[in-house]
């Protein structure tokens, strides 16, 4: 993630500075990286994260062939598929920093992104009434949705930050081309947005102020605050502010967004973030054992909050409840490089360690390998297999070996869906609780996609379809020059579609059947008795 408010305020006031820091990753299932420096503008990478904290890459995010940067990663628990992410435009300009921030939808599998939409901001509070001081000479009302700050819940939500503030200025005349020169921030509040995965953008984000009542949490948005003016006033001399909320994770058991600000130690929950979410602050009695930013958070299924060093990107375990450091750390793998994380429900732990995991085309079967590491209290293994990357299917459950030091399984898929499809792997604990692989796509191009019956028919014909049509479906008849003679659109969940050739000439004719993305052309040959 972005330092908080170092990519909105800074950007926002301090463009002659440019300061937009992309912030460290976590171990986790997936991150997008961007390697050093961030002024670069490298684009992202989007990374399996290993359960030792190795990445394997994936590929580069694209949108269209076009690579782009993505942050604020957060993830829909009923499309395990994609993750979401919102886009960070390089370089900032006059023209596009209050550009509100699109959304975007990453394939795990391909790491192709698709643009939904920008999120818009949360609208102007009408209660502000700060005025100018004397010298300043005059203000607007600045509004940002933050695009660094992201999570998915336990259903379809996904969680944004805004803010809104008033900036006072002054007319700079002191150089060749007199600009406006901030030189004083107030009235600063944040907001937590709800996006609606799967009705975004008609369904826009609902926007709901944090509740900052309670004294801790009003500090720590009022010393930002001042350390932002304090820069301002110094001419960008002093030390860019560092302070604020970095990144929130959605803790599934309390309903709650969680923060910990690294550079002073304090723990942040916002409850009921959905509908009125209010900020509690308290200070761990053991916090974590660096005064560096925490750029990102992620969580596991059993609760854990993971808590990553920015600067060295050192991944701490803290209690979830109250902040305090666990004594557990993991050393980092990700050297200089920025971008996020996003953790899936159910990451980590694992009943099993995986170290592989492939499904491939082979022949007309489809080979799955996999290898584990560790095992200890699993169950089974779940071959799953999806159309689309959403609605998945269990084809083959093959039973856990349970061996400490693991082993290396392998099976086959003697029916896979032609076309391109998708495979991946569920890990069940003997308690039920179920984990999932990656995605692996895997495209079927030299399965038989039909068969007809009888052949050669005399007058008349079926086609048997190894899926079920849908709409897409198209089944043509052509002649040996080429020439369509039959042309059928099935009615959708037919398998068996009856082809009426009566009346053509005998000979050899083509069948070509268009589902599920491929194509596929088989001989038919007409009898005599066919043009009778």
């Amino acid at each position: 993630m972005f330092p908080a408010m170092r990519k909105t305020l800074l950007a926002f006031l301090l463009l002659a500075y440019g300061h937009d820091l992309l912030a460290q990753l976590p171990t986790n299932s997936f991150a997008v990286t961007s390697p050093c420096p961030a002024s670069a503008g490298n684009p992202s990478v989007l990374q399996q994260v290993n359960t030792d904290g190795s990445l394997t890459p994936i590929g580069t995010v694209t949108d269209g062939g076009t690579p782009i940067i993505l942050n604020a990663l957060g993830s829909d628990d009923n499309n395990r598929s994609v993750v979401y992410g919102l886009r960070v435009l390089q370089p900032i300009t006059v023209s596009n920093f209050n550009t509100p921030p699109s959304l975007y939808r990453v394939d795990l599998a391909t790491a192709q992104a698709t643009n939904l939409g920008p999120v818009a901001p949360p609208a102007s509070p009408g209660d502000v009434t700060t005025p100018t001081q004397s010298g300043e000479s005059g203000f607007y009302d600045a509004r940002l949705t933050l695009n660094f700050i992201g999570d998915g819940d336990a259903s379809s939500n996904y969680y944004v930050a805004g803010a809104t503030f008033r900036v006072f200025y002054v007319f700079d005349f002191s150089v060749p081309f007199p600009f406006l020169r901030p030189v004083r921030v107030s009235d600063l509040r944040l907001y937590v947005g709800v996006i609606a995965l799967p009705t975004f953008p008609a369904t826009p984000p609902v926007w709901n102020r944090l509740d900052t009542s309670d004294p801790a949490t009003a500090a720590v948005i009022a010393g930002y605050q001042a350390e932002v003016q304090a820069f301002l006033t110094s001419n960008g001399t002093l030390p860019v502010p560092e302070g604020g909320i970095q990144d929130w994770v959605y803790d599934v058991r309390s309903g709650t967004l969680i923060s910990y600000l690294g550079q002073n130690d304090r723990f942040i929950s916002i409850s009921t973030p959905a509908t009125n979410p209010v900020g509690t602050t308290t200070q761990p009695a053991t916090p974590i054992p660096t005064q560096q930013n925490i750029g990102s958070m992620f969580t596991d299924r059993d609760g854990n909050i993971y808590a990553v060093d920015a600067d060295g990107g050192t991944i701490y375990k803290i209690d979830r409840l109250t902040g305090n450091y666990t004594g557990s750390s993991y050393g980092s793998a990700f050297g200089c490089s920025r971008g996020d994380a996003v953790s899936l429900p159910g990451a980590l732990p694992l009943p099993v360690t995986l170290k592989s995991f492939t499904a491939k085309a082979s022949n007309e079967t489809v080979r799955i390998n996999w290898a584990t590491a560790s095992e200890d209290h699993a169950d089974a293994f779940l071959i799953q297999r999806s159309r689309g990357g959403t609605d998945w299917q269990t084809v083959q459950t093959v039973k856990a070996g349970n061996r400490p030091a693991g082993q290396s399984y392998s099976t086959l898929d003697g029916a896979p869906l032609a076309g391109r499809s998708y495979y991946r792997l569920g890990m069940r604990d003997t308690d039920g609780t179920i984990s999932y692989s990656p995605a692996q796509a895997v495209t079927m191009t030299g399965k038989t996609l039909v068969r007809t019956f009888p052949n050669p028919a005399n007058g008349r014909f079926t086609v048997q379809l190894p899926a079920a049509s849908d709409a897409a479906t198209r089944v043509e008849l052509l002649n040996a020059t080429g020439q369509r003679v039959r042309n059928l659109r099935p009615e959708a969940g037919m398998m068996a579609i009856p082809v009426e050739a009566s009346g053509l000439p005998a000979g050899l004719y083509y069948l070509r059947v268009q589902q599920d993305d491929a194509t596929q052309t088989v001989p038919v040959m007409l009898s005599q008795d066919g043009n009778q």
